[in-house]
């Protein structure tokens, strides 16, 4: 429909002014660490193996992990608990959806982007989102992370090492052997 690539437009200008917006602001980083995790996916198929493994490595309960998975349509007869979808969005970045709010208004210490391709609904919830540190491939949009790791976008046990190695190296994780 032409009135989708017109949102998407707006969606864009409103992500491009809240960028400029936020590397105006400077980097502001915690050195506390990391309690809570916001981890968005772009799909269902691997949650259970990621959050298995990201538990393990971080030495963190499953119940400090919080996940979102990004659905680029809303299938009526297969609706997701925790997903978000375009329509959660309407012009110029204005939330509609109460998860989505629900997740916007929540602190994170850390949240990790396994998406394996940029997508401006997925951005809008990373630029707006209150996390600390944010973590992320390295062909994403590098300017939303203070991590960009990059490896294999179908690795994630490489990714999650990685996580751990880097967050060790900057006192957000206890080095427990």
């Amino acid at each position: 429909m032409i009135f989708t690539g017109f949102k998407r437009k707006t969606n864009q200008i409103f992500f491009n002014k809240k960028l400029i917006e936020l590397q105006n602001q400077g980097d502001v980083s915690c050195n506390k660490n990391i309690e809570s995790v916001l981890v968005v996916l772009d799909n269902l198929e691997n949650q259970d193996k990621i959050i298995k493994d990201l538990s393990k490595k971080l030495n963190r309960a499953k119940n400090c992990f919080e996940v979102v998975i990004f659905q680029p349509k809303k299938d009526k007869n297969n609706l997701i608990e925790n997903a978000f979808y375009p329509t959660c969005l309407g012009w110029y970045g204005k939330i509609k959806s109460i998860f989505f709010k629900d997740i916007l208004t929540k602190k994170y210490d850390l949240l990790i982007n396994y998406n394996k391709v940029d997508n401006i609904y997925v951005n809008l919830l990373l630029l707006q989102c209150k996390a600390d540190f944010k973590v992320g491939f390295a062909n994403l949009n590098k300017a939303l992370y203070q991590l960009v790791i990059d490896c294999e976008t179908d690795d994630y046990e490489l990714f999650n090492e990685e996580i751990k190695k880097y967050l060790t190296i900057l006192n957000k994780l206890e080095c427990k052997n």
